[in-house]
């Protein structure tokens, strides 16, 4: 066995072996565009299959953009799985006619195309094999340094990604072409590959060439850089999960002081795990940043969007704020009323006076009738809104009120209000204002109840 053929036979095993690549596998669809790699890849699996006992399909897509020379690739594919004895199966496609109807590029929509394609083809005791390779790692990471990534974008290509797995992470181009020279394998070229016109290449011809001169084991030293950044990543991870499960308030918010308690790349970490139920966009560096200074204040800050970040009272949490709903006043001219009000249900009903002690909470939402002025109608609050509360003997904005008893922001605007053409006569979660409550010469009276109050 020659030097490049026992170097890929090997490095293909240890990678196999490392990430469990085809723990209880039966069958392994190998992306196969017919280049060097994937040539590499088709061939050592071959020889590997019957020793590891699996099955193997070559797939490969003809994504419409290189006229001929897409056809000639795919029937080079068909032909050199046809004397390996592997099934082949083709997939044609119009890449540019759908990346115009979807609206992604020409890359996205391929890779999309091609993964759909290899999905199609298992089950779930099959595996995805695509020829990624140490360089195309070193790539990556070159790729996600250079557009500010943290320490999880040194994690370059993942081995393995759910059923998709990477048995040549391990070696490098110069070995899998030595290994197609040794193997008398003949291999097709992308001629986009061979220009700068897009960043990869340009990584590829021009940046990582230098690396190599520089040291000549660049390549490898990514491939180890890698497997630690992600071993790094999966503890500052954990760490994270640990903190927002150590500081959670059980409400949506996260307590301030105990995020503090730990070093800032673990609390980093736990802002982008959290940030992730809201969005799926990623939290940028600048942003982080922004929230780790707010965190050591009071106030709120935009993020994207309608997704902002607060910090309250030594809480912390990240929240949708609702655009307000534009409701028209729903007009009260009899009892009993049963009304959806936006998101939320209010109750009217005649109450029947008695000489047993009234709870509290439902005599705070009793209203004389006797006292209401004119028209009574349901609305959400206006600016200058006040009430006096009866049990509190104060008179206060809306506003105000709400900051006090830290109503979410974006449900503030969306309560409902029952007002008289005086004012205020009842407001959803606080009750009935002082000048229409009941006393002990009220008869006619109605009782107001809210469909998530707490009764």
């Amino acid at each position: 066995m020659n030097n490049f053929t026992l170097a890929i036979k090997s490095k293909v095993l240890k990678a196999i072996d490392d990430y469990s690549m085809l723990k209880q596998t039966t069958k392994v669809v190998v992306g196969f565009s017919g280049g060097a790699d994937s040539v590499c890849l088709l061939h050592i699996l071959n020889s590997l299959k019957n020793d590891l006992n699996f099955e193997i399909i070559g797939a490969h897509v003809n994504h419409g953009i290189r006229g001929d020379e897409a056809l000639r690739d795919a029937e080079f594919a068909r032909e050199f799985c046809e004397n390996l004895g592997v099934e082949f199966k083709l997939l044609n496609i119009d890449c540019l006619k759908l990346s115009q109807e979807s609206g992604d590029s020409v890359e996205v929509c391929g890779r999309n195309e091609r993964y759909r394609f290899f999905y199609s083809l298992v089950d779930c005791y099959s595996k995805i094999a695509t020829a990624h390779n140490a360089n195309d790692n070193a790539e990556t990471v070159l790729f996600n340094i250079a557009r500010g990534s943290t320490i999880k974008g040194g994690g370059g290509i993942p081995p393995v990604r759910g059923n998709i797995i990477r048995p040549l992470i391990y070696c490098t181009r110069n070995e899998i072409e030595g290994y197609c020279k040794e193997n008398n394998l003949a291999f097709v070229t992308d001629s986009t590959n061979l220009c700068d016109d897009y960043t990869r290449n340009k990584i590829r011809h021009k940046i990582l060439p230098v690396l190599e001169e520089i040291n000549s084991e660049a390549v490898s030293n990514f491939t180890y850089f890698s497997s630690n950044s992600r071993e790094v990543t999966v503890y500052i991870q954990n760490e994270a999960l640990s903190v927002i499960k150590y500081a959670d308030n059980g409400d949506g918010t996260y307590d301030v002081n105990r995020l503090l308690e730990y070093n800032s790349v673990i609390v980093r970490e736990a802002l982008v795990i959290l940030f992730s139920v809201y969005s799926d966009k990623t939290l940028e560096r600048k942003k982080i940043d922004e929230i780790c200074l707010l965190l050591k204040q009071t106030g709120r800050i935009q993020i994207y969007g309608n997704v902002f970040a607060e910090v309250l009272k030594n809480k912390f949490r990240f929240f949708i704020n609702k655009e307000r709903t534009f409701l028209e006043p729903v007009m009260i001219s009899e009892t009993p009323v049963d009304v959806v009000f936006g998101d939320y249900r209010v109750k009217i009903a005649q109450y029947e006076k008695s000489s047993e002690k009234i709870n509290k909470r439902v005599l705070d939402n009793l209203i004389d009738c006797d006292k209401i002025v004119g028209n009574i109608f349901l609305r959400t609050r206006c600016e200058g809104d006040k009430i006096s509360l009866k049990n509190r003997k104060v008179t206060k904005t809306l506003k105000k009120l709400f900051n006090e008893a830290e109503i979410p922001v974006e449900e503030r605007d969306n309560l409902p209000v029952l007002c008289d053409d005086v004012g205020i006569v009842w407001v959803y979660s606080f009750g009935v204002d002082t000048r229409c409550s009941v006393d002990s010469d009220s008869s006619n009276i109605i009782f107001v109840r809210g469909e998530n109050n707490d009764w």
